[in-house]
């Protein structure tokens, strides 16, 4: 855990336990920090001057994130009032705070030993079990306190390790639940998305694993190296895994259309389109239900000026998957380039409804209002455009910057076709 992330969780803590000003309702937790030295605390004895000055300097240090100096005022501390639960779990979540997980379990032990409705120490003591390698204990703590936890980078703290420990026992489908309700209760956190990724990554790493174990010579052994070699842009090797699929299982949906895509996305010949048309016309004769396959055909078609044949392709991909908005897109193009401008504006709006953030959609409706005369909605649609397309280059630029640290690429500004 970082400095940083472990201050931070220090300080909402220090906030929920001395009930300072602005911080959130937790009645459930009372550190000593905060009641000794408070007239009519709940406490063995009355505390000495000792004890009051040792609890203001470990409040002081925590707030600070000066763990060392915290630890050394409440290990005093508990010297003094060995019976009080409260010190005994403030030094424990000290402790978690210095990185030593180790020692914090014995003290949030027994400040649970002493009084077990002490919420903070059962929060700590899941979080240092799982923190100190001791996976199957915690997660015992930390299945129960993640629903009950509320403040937010405590409770993102216990939901990370569940995921982790879950996944080092090998309990998959346990650690996808707790992404699932990271997943809800913090959607944008960097640290729940970066280890969201890690998580399915390698799920999926086991899976490929196990599948090229027990059956490398099946056609999903051979589907799945094809998709790697993709990946790894050899187009060539990729292509001959995907016939070896296709010689063992000629009716495999799916497998023909990324053949089609292969040709379509390396060096072309004088045969390269003729050979994609006929991989996707065959992959819909094996499954008439690809929209996508049905999408590649209208667009080489438009690409050739084919308008009806494209129109006719276009039509059946948005039959198939009717909020297909590249299809609505291309069939849209195709009206206007047909001369049949009136029809392009409703799959064309549609499109536009559908994906309002889409620069393409906006431009082309812009056109084809244009072509019917409409001259406000053309301009209204130009200015939509103009807006999207800024939008989009804005974000490629900072993905591209925070990939690389480079935002000098330029960005074209040409319409679409």
């Amino acid at each position: 855990m970082t400095t940083n992330k472990l201050r931070n969780i220090a300080f909402a803590a220090l906030l929920l336990l001395t009930g300072a000003p602005g911080a959130p309702a937790q009645p459930q937790l009372h550190a000593s920090t905060a009641s000794v030295g408070t007239p009519g605390a709940n406490r063995q004895a009355s505390p000495s001057a000792d004890s009051a000055q040792l609890a203001g300097e470990a409040r002081r240090a925590l707030s600070e994130g000066d763990y060392a100096s915290a630890i050394t005022s409440l290990e005093r501390l508990a010297r003094l009032q060995p019976g009080v639960a409260e010190v005994h779990a403030d030094l424990g979540m000290a402790y978690y705070f210095a990185g030593r997980p180790e020692d914090a379990i014995g003290q949030c032990r027994a400040a649970l030993k002493l009084k077990p409705s002490l919420a903070h120490a059962h929060y700590f003591l899941g979080a240092s079990l799982a923190e100190g390698g001791q996976c199957k204990d915690a997660l015992a703590y930390l299945e129960k306190d993640y629903s009950r936890a509320t403040e937010p980078q405590l409770k993102r703290v216990l939901g990370t390790d569940a995921v982790r420990c879950n996944m080092a026992l090998n309990r998959p489908d346990k650690a996808v639940d707790f992404i699932r309700l990271l997943g809800y209760d913090a959607p944008d956190d960097p640290e729940v998305l970066y280890l969201s990724s890690h998580v399915y990554s390698e799920l999926s790493t086991r899976a490929s694993q196990r599948l090229l174990m027990t059956a490398p010579g099946s056609p999903q052994a051979h589907q799945l190296n094809a998709e790697v070699l993709e990946m790894q842009e050899k187009p060539n090797e990729a292509a001959e895994e995907y016939r070896k699929v296709l010689s063992l299982n000629p009716k495999l949906p799916g497998i023909h259309y990324r053949l089609a895509r292969l040709l379509l996305v390396g060096p072309r010949g004088p045969t390269t389109l003729d050979d994609a048309r006929r991989e996707f016309e065959e992959e819909l004769r094996t499954d008439p239900g690809n929209a996508a396959a049905e999408y590649e055909l209208g667009e080489m078609a438009r690409e050739g000026r084919q308008w009806g044949q494209a129109i006719e392709h276009f039509q059946r991909a948005v039959r198939l998957e009717p909020q297909f908005t590249e299809a609505l897109i291309g069939l849209g193009k195709s009206l206007v380039s047909a001369g049949r401008a009136q029809e392009a504006v409703a799959p064309l709006e549609k499109a536009v409804k559908l994906e309002p953030q889409n620069p393409n959609a906006h431009y082309q409706l812009s056109f084809a209002y244009r072509r019917l005369g409409r001259e406000e909605e053309a301009k209204k649609e130009l200015s939509a455009y103009k807006e999207t397309h800024e939008k989009f280059v804005q974000t490629q630029r900072a993905i591209r910057a925070g990939i690389l640290g480079d935002i000098t690429q330029p960005q074209s500004e040409t319409p679409p076709e």
